[in-house]
């Protein structure tokens, strides 16, 4: 993938600029405009249809006990999600994460770990999350959980403007989450980077788009990872895309999942509406 931080002076710098109002442009989507710009968002994070929309992740997570890393597990994770047009300036999302952590040398599932931190051997959990509901604008996105009220979670997100160099549109996405106040608060970031061809976004024949996506996250210790009361946070890096179809998973998530999480292989849309399986 093109690197957007490695680019000469001159012309190519003031490519990359976010698009504001009053620039030239093309024939296609105005992604000034907040409408347009969400057509876009939907296309490269979603659909503007009703289809079932898979993504992926391979990465790592780390610990920062100080000022350097020290690498805990892999990261494995997919999400289905549907999409549906409410209206011309909203739509509704529906999701579902289904991850799995894995030995940082083999990339194998781990059950038992020994934090490289405190020597602790812990139960490493499988990780499955939702079907979420939430509401999508070109602005951000607002979660419909009770549930987070309910535990005093606060949260904030936004879509940063695109950054556009020659054909290819980078938006990234900044969720923040913030836990209660007390002595050990739960504080959750995650900065996920889109990418995607200028020309597929305008083709309105495309609802969705093929979109590579880098994610990043800074997270507080989970109690689970054994670190007790040592002070310090995670950080993960990983890197994936966008599949068509459910064969086109990794092979070895397709293995975890069908072995953990059968139901939502075999039917995902099912799963993303809350059916129980038989």
């Amino acid at each position: 993938m093109t690197n957007r931080r490695t680019f000469l002076a001159g012309a190519a710098a003031l490519a990359l600029t976010p698009w504001r109002p009053g620039m030239a442009r093309g024939a296609g989507l105005d992604l000034a405009n907040p409408r347009d710009r969400l057509t876009a968002l939907a296309k490269m994070r979603g659909a503007t249809d009703d289809r079932l929309v898979i993504s992926f992740v391979i990465g790592a997570r780390y610990a920062v006990p100080g000022h350097r890393i020290v690498p805990m597990m892999g990261i494995l994770a997919a999400t289905f999600s549907r999409w549906q047009r409410l209206d011309a300036d909203t739509f509704e999302a529906r999701s579902l994460e289904v991850a799995f952590f894995t030995d940082y040398a083999t990339g194998k599932l781990l059950g038992k770990w020994t934090n490289p931190v405190t020597g602790t051997v812990v139960d490493v959990p499988v990780t499955r999350m939702g079907p979420s509901r939430v509401l999508v604008t070109a602005e951000g996105l607002t979660v419909d959980s009770p549930a987070n009220a309910s535990a005093g979670l606060v949260l904030k997100h936004v879509f940063q403007p695109p950054v556009i160099v020659g054909d290819q549109v980078w938006i990234t996405e900044q969720i923040n989450v913030d836990g209660p106040p007390g002595p050990r608060p739960f504080v959750y970031n995650e900065l996920s980077t889109y990418t995607a061809s200028r020309s597929d976004l305008d083709d309105p024949r495309q609802a969705a788009v093929p979109t590579d996506v880098q994610y990043q996250s800074l997270i507080t210790y989970r109690p689970w990872m054994g670190f007790g009361d040592a002070p310090g946070h995670t950080l993960a890096r990983g890197a994936g895309r966008r599949a068509v179809r459910i064969d086109e998973l990794p092979p070895y998530y397709l293995e975890l999942a069908r072995r953990f999480h059968p139901d939502v292989i075999d039917d995902p849309l099912a799963a993303l509406a809350g059916k129980t399986p038989a």
